[in-house]
């Protein structure tokens, strides 16, 4: 998976506004820079909307202090192809809701982008994971990204995985 592009509303500490991030050219990236500036979100904000996971305890804590909802769009390339996942989530309305997550799967192709969604979630999450990257957040996380405090995940896992 080669990121292409990465656009942020309301993500964690990046409210709205935000210019997109181009990854063109990027071969391999070291983020760094002084503490709380965001760089842990960038990888967050592309591990949420490819997986649906980061490193908060439930996807409402993605969303920039004081808003109700936030988007990530990525776009990324695949086996040749063009991609672009958008995974929004809106918090409820009154205590007693709940959230509203919605992820979207799309292909560029002849000019414009086909919808590959599928009927639910799941579905299009299965699609995103089994199909396209074979590959679930756990196997990126301990051989692909290097999580702070967790370099040695992928020496402690068993032989099987």
């Amino acid at each position: 998976m080669i990121p292409i592009r990465l656009r942020l509303h309301n993500f964690m500490c990046y409210r709205d506004n935000v210019p997109p991030l181009h990854f063109n050219g990027i071969h391999v990236a070291c983020i760094c820079g002084e503490n709380g500036n965001g760089k842990s979100a960038l990888i967050d904000a592309i591990t949420w909307a490819l997986w649906g996971k980061a490193r908060s305890n439930t996807a409402d804590d993605l969303i920039f202090l004081g808003e109700s909802d936030m988007q990530v769009e990525l776009d990324f390339e695949m086996g040749g192809d063009l991609y672009k996942v958008i995974r929004k989530r809106s918090k409820p309305k009154n205590r007693s809701g709940q959230g509203q997550t919605v992820l979207e799967l799309l292909l560029h192709a002849d000019g414009g982008y086909r919808s590959l969604t599928g009927e639910s979630i799941d579905a299009t999450q299965r699609k995103i994971a089994d199909e396209i990257l074979h590959m679930d957040y756990d196997t990126f996380i301990n051989s692909a990204f290097l999580r702070q405090g967790h370099a040695d995940g992928f020496t402690e896992q068993p032989p099987g995985k």
